[in-house]
């Protein structure tokens, strides 16, 4: 009994060693795949895409949704996929007004803030003053007797009530307009530009803007060298149209019925902020992709998009997602999001593919498994409700956000995300790493390829529950 003890012993962990074996052999990347995959990472260039961010975020600079800026944008993208060949499309669609503030130093030098909509609009008009801080201006005694004329700058209060009181102070003190800065945002980053809410039964008839931290940060360290005085301007922008950029690569067999895969970002920027990261960097992934795939044949239709006024409420991925037919959306195989692929802030710690259930779907199981052929333990699962992603998610297409941030294991739906999110301090120099950028081509580029040039699960499958 003991000698059949030993033979059975021996048989078992012959059996584990095989097993083991067989399951590392079976992990390696097979030669063909690694040579699909070498097709794309050795191509794909973060100093290439670069140079999109550059452009869309320093020579256009901010670009809210609807806005002219937003449309220069759109025209260099189109522009760039026709330079590769690309049919493309520009699909319009409406959008609410905006209500944009400038300021202007005596230098000519200007900022882009929020404007309050029931405050004093402008037009194209400016009011032009001294400056003066108050604080914290919840008080009419914090006012000083020369306060008319002046143009105020205030802390934020940190209720809307507390603040229509610092402007409600600062117009009977008889300041010629008003400035509050936020201090933090939504999401623990620095306070952006934003559009301060007055009372419909009590507006403000002097114009009332609504600058970002930094902004006035910058106003408060003027001050402390001297007076300073400035121009203001607030203005309504109406009748507005968003857009959406899209560049088609069609399927090597010519079918226009053929299975799609859309790798999308959004081109628009909050007001205020150049958005190097957040999203020239998802774009201009989007455009490098294109660039390297023009040359390559693939059995999927592959659509590069651009979507425009997402940072209003998703509102061009809403829109192309709802121009399609049930049978247009069921073409769709796979949609690739990327948004904000490059921050530099040192606190975030991975490349998240973020579902809006927190399920796998074949996007974010592509991505895994090119991660792990391409040894790259950047990529990790996630559940993110806030991106391009939710509209297809919504129609039942399998979809994924590709985000940096950190999140906590004791806590999946506590994120991290970079400290200048939404601010002017969204650049070049303060917030985009090219080593983020080329981990998240390597890595988002090697899954498209893979999912693009082969058989995948049957459609049906592959589907994902519509959102009720």
């Amino acid at each position: 009994m003991f000698g059949r003890f030993r033979k059975l012993t021996l048989f078992i962990a012959l059996a584990l060693i095989f097993c083991t074996a067989a399951a590392f052999a079976q992990s390696l990347p097979q030669p063909a795949q690694a040579a699909f995959d070498r097709k794309v990472v050795s191509r794909v260039s973060a100093e290439q895409a670069l140079e999109h961010i550059l452009y869309l975020s320093e020579v256009i600079g901010p670009r809210p949704g609807g806005m002219e800026t937003e449309w220069e944008g759109a025209q260099y993208i189109a522009s760039v996929l026709q330079s590769y060949g690309y049919d493309v499309e520009l699909q319009s669609f409406p959008v609410s007004d905006q209500y944009i503030g400038t300021v202007e130093l005596a230098s000519g030098e200007q900022w882009q803030l929020g404007a309050a909509s029931r405050g004093l609009i402008t037009g194209d008009g400016f009011v032009s003053g001294e400056l003066i801080f108050v604080y914290p201006g919840t008080n009419p005694s914090d006012f000083p007797t020369n306060t008319a004329g002046k143009i105020v700058l205030m802390e934020r209060a940190s209720t809307t009530t507390l603040y229509r009181t610092q402007v409600a102070n600062a117009e009977s003190a008889g300041a010629a307009a008003v400035i509050l800065y936020s201090l933090v945002g939504s999401r623990g980053n620095y306070g952006g530009a934003w559009n301060p809410s007055l009372s419909s039964s009590s507006p403000a008839g002097i114009p009332v803007l609504g600058a970002a931290l930094i902004q006035g940060q910058w106003l408060k360290n003027m001050l402390d060298q001297g007076s300073v005085n400035l121009r203001v301007q607030t203005k309504q922008y109406s009748n507005l149209l968003s857009v959406n950029v899209i560049g088609i690569k069609p399927a090597k067999s010519g079918d226009p019925n053929a299975p799609a895969i859309l790798v999308t970002g959004h081109l628009d920027s909050v007001v205020g902020a150049p958005g190097a990261n957040d999203n020239s960097s998802g774009v201009a992934l989007a455009l490098e992709l294109a660039r390297v795939f023009r040359g390559y044949n693939t059995d999927k239709e592959i659509r590069f998009i651009a979507f425009g006024s997402e940072e209003r409420g998703l509102l061009g991925s809403r829109y192309y997602v709802n121009q399609l037919s049930q049978e247009e959306r069921d073409q769709i195989l796979a949609v690739f999001n990327s948004d904000m692929v490059s921050t530099s802030y040192p606190l975030v710690t991975h490349l998240y593919a973020m579902t809006v259930d927190g399920i796998p779907n074949l996007v974010t199981d592509a991505a895994e498994a090119a991660g792990g052929r391409l040894g790259n333990s950047s990529i990790l699962p996630g559940e993110f409700g806030s991106s391009d992603h939710v509209p297809f998610y919504q129609a039942g297409i399998p979809a994924a956000l590709f985000i940096w941030m950190r999140v906590d294991s004791w806590d999946p739906l506590v994120y991290y995300i970079e400290k200048v999110y939404h601010t002017p301090q969204d650049t070049i120099d303060e917030n985009v790493s090219l080593e983020r950028m080329q981990n998240a081509l390597d890595i988002i580029g090697a899954a498209v390829f893979d999912v693009s040039r082969k058989e995948v699960p049957a459609l049906e499958r592959s589907r994902v529950r519509a959102n009720p």
